[in-house]
């Protein structure tokens, strides 16, 4: 049984980087060089939108000053944004991009309300879509770098390759695990993770129905949740999770072999990957 394990694990790890080599060839593109990205800190804090961002925001906001931000989806619509002034901000999913609706409730305020030099990182596939390039046009301010989001997996050495050629990165089920992944290739020692609640097994549950029911809740949201009907299954918002948080733990096997740390000091936080840090 030993000899056929290992064949069979020869024969996994070929088939993922046969599959991850295809996916670099069909999705994965010319980032370009990131110029003007000099960072004014050694150390670097992503705000993801989980409720408890609210209680950093408003216990600990000094734990901010000093150091760099970056910040997600829908923080431009916050009333925190014009104040915490993040030199970057990161979009992944394609709605941003190809729905109208989602990209004028993102890019509009994002446009209007930034004053002071930030860098937006977005999809290569962000290129073929029009409008928010139209309406970034109107804030000089604001300069784009793009990053490819596409899934690698295989052996380790094959993967931290592909990370450092930027093609890819581990699956990116969720857009802080892109945030991270962009961290580690800026030129920061140090990186916390805020807002990084992934609490989601106790805000989903199945009506009377069998339709599954998410209770949402955001930092921005004043204390409020958002129901929404989920269009999955419970199977699959389970397994979608699950891929989420495996893709934390190559995240942090990839910042080791860089001699940088992430640091998560979300209170509360479901992320099981990273050392932990109480700012209390």
């Amino acid at each position: 049984m030993g000899v056929v394990n290992s064949i069979q694990g020869v024969l996994a790890a070929a088939g993922d980087v046969t599959m991850s080599l295809i996916k670099i060839v069909m999705l994965s593109r010319r980032t370009g060089r990131r110029r003007g990205l000099a960072p004014s800190s050694r150390e670097l804090v992503i705000l993801g939108n989980g409720p408890s961002l609210r209680r950093l925001i408003d216990g600990h906001r000094d734990f901010l000053d000093g150091k760099d931000l970056m910040v997600v989806n829908f923080s431009s619509s916050s009333a925190d944004y014009a104040g915490l002034k993040p030199s970057y901000y990161l979009l992944m999913d394609p709605a941003f991009f190809d729905d109208e609706a989602t990209c004028r409730r993102a890019f509009e305020p994002m446009v209007e309300r930034t004053s002071w030099d930030m860098t937006l990182f977005v999809p290569v596939s962000a290129r073929r879509h029009k409008l928010w390039q139209e309406l970034l046009g109107r804030n000089g301010r604001i300069r784009v770098a793009y990053f490819n989001p596409t899934p690698i997996e295989g052996p380790a050495w094959f993967c931290h390759l592909c990370y450092n050629l930027r093609l890819g990165m581990p699956r990116p089920r969720n857009v802080l695990v892109a945030c991270c992944m962009t961290a580690l290739q800026l030129p920061y020692a140090v990186i916390y993770l805020a807002g990084a609640d992934h609490s989601w097994m106790k805000e989903i549950w199945v009506d009377e129905h069998n339709v599954v029911q998410e209770d949402r809740a955001h930092f921005y949201d004043k204390g409020k949740t958002t129901r929404v009907t989920s269009h999955h299954k419970l199977h699959e918002l389970v397994g979608s999770m699950a891929v989420a948080f495996k893709s934390y733990h190559f995240v942090e096997a990839y910042s080791r072999t860089l001699g940088k740390r992430i640091l998560n000091i979300t209170d509360g936080s479901y992320i099981d990957a990273f050392e932990r840090l109480n700012l209390d």
